[in-house]
């Protein structure tokens, strides 16, 4: 059995038991000892789970990390991730920019591209701005922990424009939705997404099995690109 089908296992079987001791899961899955405590290792790293004695405990949802930290986190994934973006877009296209450091690290791959961006992404401004790219700044309310406009406003003015592309950022990939900690910004996210010709959710694999409060959408609306 290979590591994702191996991950994926532990994850089910501890959704549904919520607690599961190592002999549990020796038995389930047939592997080594050493096996199971670098796959329970890898888990508890990413925040999946809480080893515990004898076992493993899911955690509870996760919660919200503010942008000054995620900015500094898995910066070459984001790159690549930013990189296999752009290669999808066509000159004339419109783009809508969701907030988030995956899809600023987008930005620097639209110098030489003839679009138009839309985003409610208020750390985008500047780099956007320095690039010279046509960009209409979504209204609303701000928030300073994540540097993005969201609210009522926010989401009519999505409502009332058509998107070639959005790109969408996520906290989490679950099972069979990318999900997020707020649903103020799920919202924008799936304002968006509808909007939107095609939709495309960057997220790198340290999001993969992660997840949040908030529903964005299911895999079946956005294709996920990773660095990989």
């Amino acid at each position: 059995m290979i590591l994702e089908e191996r991950l994926s296992l532990i994850r089910k079987i501890l959704k549904k038991e919520g607690t599961v001791s190592n002999s549990s899961l020796l038995e389930e899955l047939d592997i080594s000892e050493s096996t199971l405590r670098r796959d329970l290792d890898y888990l508890q790293k990413n925040g999946e789970i809480r080893r515990v004695h004898g076992g493993a405990t899911l955690n509870r949802l996760l919660e919200e990390t503010n942008y000054k930290y995620n900015e500094t986190s898995n910066i070459s994934a984001k790159k690549n991730i930013g990189k296999k973006a752009s290669s999808l877009i066509e000159d004339g296209s419109y783009i809508f920019l969701d907030a988030g450091t995956t899809t600023h690290c987008l930005i620097d791959y639209l110098v030489n591209k003839k679009i138009t961006v839309v985003t409610n992404g208020l750390m985008h401004l500047e780099k956007l701005s320095g690039f010279s790219i046509p960009t209409i700044i979504l209204g609303g309310k701000v928030k300073g922990s994540t540097f993005i406009s969201y609210g009522e406003e926010t989401i009519n003015e999505i409502n009332s424009l058509n998107f070639d592309i959005a790109f969408i950022g996520a906290n989490g990939v679950d099972d069979s939705y990318y999900t997020t900690a707020d649903i103020n910004e799920a919202l924008i996210k799936k304002a968006a997404i509808n909007n939107a010709n095609k939709a495309y959710i960057l997220a790198d694999s340290s999001k993969i099995g992660k997840k949040y409060f908030a529903n964005i959408c299911s895999f079946e609306q956005a294709k996920h690109i990773k660095e990989d």
